[in-house]
């Protein structure tokens, strides 16, 4: 009978684990326990690879046998994408092309553009270079995207988001980047920009004075470091592109600087005038803050010889004091910005225009105005970090009024559509330019650029995915004081504990020692 009973509860157990595995089929849930959820793909990929109404296929093409550091990426891509799938409709396909062999594999390929990458193995105890293949194809419809080479699954997601969301959408958003004034040169010097905008917007630069009706397409303008101030006529172009419910970002870089030389002075640029319609100044300062990124320096020496050492330099901030409660940059570590001005929001609207800081300065900064020092050797007296949580950039949203309400209007523009009183708009206004220039568009600072460009034509999703694989855990700065404590918990606490421990171990043998003679009448 007992064996019976046995017998009964395996099939018992086999029948309920059946029973659970056909629920599951039907009844699909993960658990991602980060705080980010960067193990899971976001409610946009979702909301994406659901709303799908005609057939969506990514063709997979990777080498059998890749190499160490890549042998595991052919199985994560397809665990990524199995997970697309589970929240897909019927529409949502993937395959891993197979072949006969690798070289007609290579060949079907490289019709999508997919070329092989050499990777050096270990083969017979000598270094080999191998050929793969570590691409993928996106097709919709006619249309067809491509991702060449597939590195990591770290930043995946985006990719597949943004190459469905450029499939699927009819037409891009137009980012349009002011030019004629001596700005940032967008073909040049914003390629990295370039490179993260791509997939999901189109891109031009644009000279008003050529063009009168070179923002008719646009949906954001981007104004990046005017070294000379704007003409009205230009001005009259962009306000009315405001009050038509577009946006704009004022980019704006009030000193010129030179480490090498140690100069800097202020760019003939105020338009300040301009700004303050808007709701902000952008005021004529040059700010430094204890909480500083490091830089080379290179010592010569008269003999021939030079040594490489790092300083701090207070003028090339590490803002890490970000509004963590704003989605653009609460999963951002810190932003690298160079030679910045503070900027005053003192002058929105109240009533018809929202203002939420970004980024601002730590508790211990300063600032210069009038004559400017950047010398390397020049070091800032303790006593001039009299300022604190300066604000450097913010965002503005709300109902605009014209700067030429009340004005006499230019007559070198068709001004017979003139609105005094615009649609809701955004703008974004940051005292610095720099940080979108190759020179100083890091990974984060790219990634701030990208997620403000989302915001400014309200992509949320787009930012969550972004910013996911960027959050740090960042130690609080604590006091001196404290932090002599917790060396002096570090150092005691251990051999307390163990004396304690060996304390209480000695009693309760003692005691039952005591419990022994008594018992044995001793």
């Amino acid at each position: 009978m007992g064996k019976l009973n046995n017998t009964t509860k395996i099939i018992l157990v086999v029948v309920i684990i059946v029973f659970i595995n056909l629920i599951s089929l039907y009844l699909f849930t993960r658990i991602d326990l980060t705080a980010d959820k960067r193990y899971s793909i976001s409610n946009y990929s979702k909301e994406l690879v659901r709303d799908l109404d005609d057939k969506f296929t990514i063709k997979c093409y990777f080498s059998a046998d890749i190499p160490y550091p890549y042998n595991n990426l052919r199985r994560d891509v397809k665990d990524k994408l199995e997970e697309f799938k589970a929240f897909a409709s019927k529409y949502f396909q993937f395959e891993f092309v197979k072949a006969e062999d690798e070289e007609n594999l290579a060949l079907e390929a490289r019709n999508f553009s997919i070329p092989e990458i050499q990777l050096n193995t270990i083969e017979n105890d000598q270094i080999q270079i191998k050929k793969v293949l570590m691409g993928m194809v996106f097709m919709y419809e006619d249309k067809t995207e491509v991702l060449p080479v597939v590195q990591s699954t770290k930043d995946l997601e985006y990719e597949i988001a943004s190459k469905m969301n450029k499939l699927i959408k009819i037409s891009l958003p137009q980012i349009a980047f002011l030019q004629g004034h001596d700005e940032i040169l967008f073909v040049d010097k914003m390629k990295t920009i370039q490179q993260s905008l791509q997939a999901n917007y189109d891109m031009k630069p644009v000279n008003l004075k050529e063009e009168p009706d070179g923002l008719n397409d646009a949906e954001i303008l981007v104004i990046a470091g005017p070294k000379k101030v704007i003409p009205d006529n230009e001005k009259y172009l962009i306000d009315q592109f405001i009050m038509k419910g577009n946006k704009v970002m004022f980019l704006v870089d009030n000193v010129q600087a030179d480490i090498n030389s140690g100069q800097a002075s202020f760019y003939e640029n105020d338009m300040n005038d301009w700004f303050k319609n808007y709701g902000f100044e952008i005021k004529r300062n040059l700010l430094f803050d204890m909480k500083s990124s490091s830089i080379q320096v290179r010592q010569q020496f008269q003999s021939g010889g030079y040594t490489i050492s790092y300083i701090q330099y207070p003028f090339i901030l590490d803002v890490a004091n970000l509004n963590r409660e704003n989605m653009i940059v609460k999963d951002l570590k810190s932003l690298v910005l160079a030679f910045s001005s503070s900027i005053d929001t003192s002058y929105a609207s109240k009533d018809s225009v929202d203002v939420t800081w970004l980024a601002k300065t730590s508790d211990r900064c300063g600032t210069q105005v009038g004559t400017l020092n950047i010398n390397l050797q020049y070091k800032i007296p303790i006593n001039q970090y009299n300022r604190s949580q300066l604000p450097i950039s913010a965002l503005f949203m709300g109902k605009f009024s014209s700067y030429f309400a009340g004005k006499a209007l230019p007559d070198s523009v068709d001004t017979s559509g003139f609105v005094s009183k615009g649609s809701t708009s955004r703008i974004f206004a940051i005292g610095n330019a720099g940080f979108v220039m190759d020179d100083y568009a890091n990974q984060t600072n790219a990634t701030f650029f990208a997620n403000v460009v989302d915001w400014m034509v309200q992509e949320k999703g787009l930012i969550q995915i972004r910013s996911k694989n960027l959050s740090a855990r960042q130690l609080k700065e604590v006091s001196d004081s404290a932090k002599g404590t917790i060396k002096f918990i570090i150092v005691l606490l251990p051999p307390i504990i163990v004396i304690l421990v060996g304390i209480i171990f000695w009693r309760i043998k003692k005691a039952r020692y005591a419990r022994i003679k008594r018992f044995m009448g001793v």
